[in-house]
């Protein structure tokens, strides 16, 4: 259906341009040359929608990881304060309400209901959702919690904190939405995400010593399979960027953006590969990305920048040809108006 709907607009841009005879030569020109009319070619953009979506996913690679439960009696409250950190939660039994540090009303969360927390975002689980909050660290390390156990109105967590690997991230990483939150019943619909989160909650439970280690990998898959679940879940159309991994003309974009970063995009360029006009691209673009095309095409750049300053021994001016520019000067001014600092004090680790 995306294909269909994709040659639809195509066709609607042609003759918003053109003249009807050369609309007609057009549309015969292309009905032979375009990658969208034939079935193996449909395939192909099936296969760039899916590879954008691996690729988006894969970026949720963790660095460190803290896992641990949690068990409360009513009141209470637990807050978690902006960070780099972003933070996993699931609600194993009873219920409670969350609340996003600037958002007014409170969310109600359900037993088996998972959420996601982007870096950043500092927010609270309580209840009542007026209960008085004290950080987290005290309530997953609370000796009295266990003593709750046989209590009916406890309420007991599954709490994770997670760090990227990668000091600049992923561009599709930093416009994630603030919460992701996935149900009960959506959860359960999903046996790999169901499987994996009680795979956490055992590791969690167990205290063994290398349950470190085994918790950062696990927390891998659950992340993955968890935006999985929620990018399968989005309406058509929802305007948020994993929207964009449902547009073929974008995500054809954002293939050659990601495995061509050296070449001299221009929105026009990309435009012509997405088969539509320079301004309905753009608008369509900042619409499901959430920013212009060519600030994307920068900020990927310094992603890929950076993480070759951190994991080789390139040059800086070999780093800044890979990534398409002609002199490091251009490359490193670039760079320190991204990070705050210079390619070489960010290859240092200095401030």
């Amino acid at each position: 259906m995306a294909d269909i709907s994709l040659i639809s607009l195509f066709s609607h841009e042609i003759v918003t341009r053109s003249g009807p005879a050369r609309r007609r030569r057009r549309c015969a020109r292309l009905a032979k040359s375009s990658p969208i009319v034939s079935k193996s070619n449909r395939r192909h953009a099936g296969a760039d929608v899916m590879d954008a979506r691996s690729e988006a996913l894969a970026a949720y690679r963790t660095g460190s990881a803290f896992l641990g439960t949690a068990l409360l009696r009513r009141p209470w409250g637990i807050g978690v304060e902006p960070q780099r950190n972003s933070a996993l939660h699931v609600v194993l039994a009873g219920s409670c309400w969350l609340k996003l540090t600037g958002r007014d009303e409170p969310i109600r969360l359900s037993p088996g209901d998972v959420v996601l927390v982007a870096s950043g975002v500092g927010h609270a689980l309580s209840d009542p959702p007026d209960a008085a909050i004290v950080p987290i660290r005290d309530a997953l390390s609370a000796p009295s919690a266990t003593e709750a156990a046989s209590a009916s109105d406890a309420t007991r967590l599954l709490c994770a904190k997670y760090q990227l690997d990668e000091a600049g991230p992923h561009p599709m990483v930093s416009l994630m939405p603030p919460l992701v939150h996935l149900t009960a019943q959506q959860v359960e619909a999903n046996e790999p995400l169901r499987l994996a989160l009680q795979l956490l909650r055992v590791e969690a439970q167990g205290r063994r010593s290398e349950a470190e280690i085994v918790a950062s990998r696990l927390l891998d898959s659950a992340l993955v399979l968890l935006l999985r679940a929620w990018m399968d879940n989005q309406p058509a159309g929802s305007g948020n960027w994993f929207g964009a991994l449902s547009d073929p003309a974008i995500v054809r974009a954002l293939r050659l953006i990601h495995e061509q970063p050296q070449d001299d995009w221009t929105v026009a360029a990309l435009a012509d590969h997405a088969l539509l006009s320079r301004a309905t691209f753009a608008r369509r673009f900042t619409q499901l990305v959430g920013e212009p095309p060519l600030a994307y095409v920068t900020r990927w750049r310094m992603s890929l920048a950076a993480k070759a300053l951190r994991e080789t021994g390139r040059s800086i001016d070999e780093i800044a040809r890979a990534v398409g520019y002609e002199s490091a000067p251009s490359f490193s001014k670039a760079f320190s108006r991204v990070f705050g600092r210079s390619p070489g004090r960010y290859r240092n680790g200095s401030s």
